[in-house]
C-alpha cells in the first residue's frame, strides 16, 4: 500500500469515528475498537493473520457478534433488548456463520499464504478439513438460528430461512464433493460464487422477513 493510500485510509477511519460520535460516544468507541482490531489483522508489525486460531477468533467475534451488537447500539437500541438472551443468541449465530464461512475465503490461496508465512486456519486444516470445519460451523449456526426463531415463535421466518438456504446447501455440497477429490476445485472462482449465492439468498430472505413483518403489522 502506498503512503498516500495509507493516509487516505486513516482519514476515512477518523471520519467514521467522528460520524459515529454524532450518534453516540459509545458507538464511536466501538467503531474505533473495530477499526484498530481490523488494522492489527494485517499490519506488518502485528499481523494477526500469521496466527491461525487467534486470527480466526478475532475475525468471527468482531465481524460477527461484536458488529451485530454494535450496530444495534448505533441505531439507539435499548440495552435491555440488546442484552436479552434471544438477541445474544442471534449475535452468536452471526459468529457461527462467520466461523463456518471464514476458512472458505482462504481455501484457494494456500500456496500464496505459505510463501508469505501466513499460517491461516485453512492451511492448517487442509482442503478437506476446511470443508468439514465449514460444514460444522454453518450447521451449528443454522441450527441455533432455527432454534431461536422457534423459541421466539417466528415460524414464518424459520420457513423462509430454510427455503432460502436450500440453494446454498446444494452449491456448498457440490463444491465440497468436487474439492474432496480434486484440490483444483477449491478455486477463487468457486469461492466467489459461493459468497455471491449465499449473500443473495440470505439477503433476500431477511428482506422478505422485514417486508412481511411490516405488512402484517399494518
Amino acid at each position: 500500500m502506498s503512503e498516500e493510500l495509507l493516509h487516505l485510509v486513516w482519514l476515512f477511519d477518523v471520519l467514521a469515528v467522528v460520524c459515529a460520535w454524532l450518534l453516540s460516544p459509545l458507538f464511536a468507541g466501538l467503531i474505533a475498537i473495530y477499526l484498530l482490531i481490523s488494522k492489527a489483522y494485517s499490519y506488518e508489525g502485528i499481523r494477526l493473520k500469521k496466527y491461525p486460531f487467534v486470527s480466526t477468533l478475532v475475525v468471527v467475534v468482531f465481524q460477527g457478534a461484536f458488529t451485530f451488537l454494535m450496530t444495534q447500539v448505533g441505531v439507539g437500541g435499548n440495552f435491555e433488548e440488546i442484552l436479552a438472551t434471544d438477541n445474544l443468541l442471534l449475535a452468536l449465530v452471526s459468529t457461527l456463520f462467520l466461523c463456518g464461512s471464514y476458512p472458505l475465503t482462504q481455501v484457494y490461496q494456500h500456496q500464496e499464504d505459505r510463501q508469505r508465512g501466513d499460517q491461516t486456519l485453512s492451511l492448517v486444516l487442509g482442503i478437506r478439513g476446511t470443508f468439514v470445519f465449514a460444514a460444522v460451523g454453518l450447521l451449528f449456526g443454522a441450527a441455533l438460528l432455527g432454534f431461536t426463531y422457534w423459541q421466539r415463535g417466528e415460524l414464518r421466518n424459520l420457513l423462509i430461512f430454510l427455503i432460502a438456504t436450500g440453494p446454498v446447501v446444494a452449491l456448498f455440497s457440490r463444491w465440497a464433493f468436487l474439492a474432496w477429490s480434486d484440490v483444483a476445485a477449491a478455486s477463487f472462482e468457486r469461492t466467489m460464487r459461493m459468497n455471491q449465492v449465499s449473500s443473495l439468498c440470505l439477503s433476500a430472505a431477511f428482506v422478505l422477513m422485514l417486508v412481511l413483518r411490516h405488512w402484517v403489522t399494518q
